[in-house]
C-alpha cells in the first residue's frame, strides 16, 4: 500500500536486517530520503550494493554497533541534526536472545536480550526527545511480537522485553502530552530473517517445536508479511492515522487501513490495541 506522503527525512535502525533492509529499499524507491544506521561496515557494503545504483535522493549511513547506554548517547548527539531533521523514526533492531528454560538460562545472556530489545528503546527516546519535541510531526516505530501478547515458553528474555516496550510506549505516548509526536509499536509476524533461521537450527527440537510448525506455515508467506509491515505504518504516518499513538498493531491481521472512522476514533480514546487487545 503506497499512501501518497510528501518526502520524508526517515533513519531507520538495524537498517541491514530482514525488515529494516526492506523497508529502506521500498522508501528509496519512493524517493524518501534516508538515514540507514547499521551494526559495521559490512552491513553498509550490504545495503550501497541494493540501494545506490537506484536514484540521486539524500541518503545517509551511520555505523552503530550498540553497547550500552553511554554509546548510544553519545551516537545520537554526535548525529543530533539527523534526528532534528526526520519525520519518521523505525527501530529494527531486536534479537531473539537464548531460547531456553529461565532456570537453565546465563542469566547474563539473559540481560542482554534485555539491553537490545527494551532499554535500546527505551534510551533511544528519552535521548531524542530534548531534539524533536518541537517537531510538528514526527513517528516513532517499534516492534514486539512472539511472545508479547501470547505465552511462550523458552523465549522468556525475548518475550519479557518486548512486552515491557509495550506498556513502556503506551505510558510514554501518554506522557508526551503532544500528538505531533507520536510513537506505535509494529508485531509483524514471521518474516525470513536470521532470528528465523536461529530458530529452525536449534539442535534441541523439544525447545522449539510449537515454533517451527508456525514458522513453516507462514515462512514462504515472508514479502507479502514485510509489505504489510511497510503499508501499517505508512498508515499511521498518513491522515487517517496520525492521532494514533501509544499502540500496537498487528500489521499481519489487524489491517488497519481498512479501519473506519469511527472504529479509529475509539482505538484513540480507550485502552483497545495496547496489552488489551479486545475491542
Amino acid at each position: 500500500m503506497d499512501i501518497k506522503q510528501k518526502k520524508l527525512n526517515i533513519v531507520i535502525f538495524g537498517a541491514a536486517g530482514s525488515i529494516g533492509s526492506y523497508l529502506a529499499e521500498r522508501y528509496y524507491n519512493l524517493g524518501h530520503h534516508l538515514s540507514l544506521i547499521v551494526k559495521n561496515k559490512l552491513h553498509e557494503k550490504k545495503l550501497k550494493n541494493v540501494l545506490l545504483n537506484k536514484k540521486k535522493q539524500k541518503i545517509i549511513f551511520k555505523i552503530l554497533n550498540y553497547k550500552n547506554e553511554n554509546n548510544l548517547k553519545k551516537f545520537i548527539l554526535k548525529n543530533r541534526n539527523l534526528f532534528k531533521n526526520s519525520d519518521l523514526l523505525i527501530n529494527c533492531l531486536g534479537e531473539q536472545g537464548e531460547v531456553k528454560n529461565f532456570f537453565k538460562m546465563n542469566l547474563k545472556k539473559f540481560l542482554k536480550t534485555i539491553n537490545i530489545n527494551f532499554l535500546f528503546n527505551v534510551y533511544l527516546l528519552k535521548f531524542i526527545y530534548p531534539i524533536v519535541k518541537d517537531k510538528k510531526n514526527f513517528l516513532i516505530i517499534l516492534f514486539s511480537g512472539g511472545g508479547s501478547l501470547s505465552f511462550r515458553e523458552n523465549f522468556s528474555g525475548y518475550s519479557i522485553s518486548k512486552t515491557s516496550l509495550i506498556k513502556f510506549t503506551e505510558i510514554a505516548s501518554k506522557e508526551l502530552k503532544n500528538n505531533s509526536i507520536r510513537a506505535n509499536i509494529i508485531s509483524p509476524g514471521i518474516v525470513d530473517s536470521k532470528m528465523t533461521k536461529k530458530i529452525i537450527n536449534l539442535k534441541d527440537k523439544n525447545l522449539i517445536k510449537n515454533e517451527v510448525k508456525r514458522i513453516n506455515k507462514f515462512m514462504n508467506k515472508s514479502d507479502k508479511t514485510k509489505e504489510k509491515i511497510f503499508s501499517t505504518i505508512n498508515f499511521l504516518n498518513s491522515k487517517k492515522g496520525k492521532k494514533i499513538s501509544g499502540k500496537i498493531i498487528s500489521s499481519m491481521w489487524d489491517n488497519p487501513m481498512q479501519w473506519s472512522k469511527s472504529k479509529i476514533k475509539k482505538i484513540i480514546n480507550n485502552e483497545f490495541y495496547t496489552l488489551n487487545r479486545k475491542i
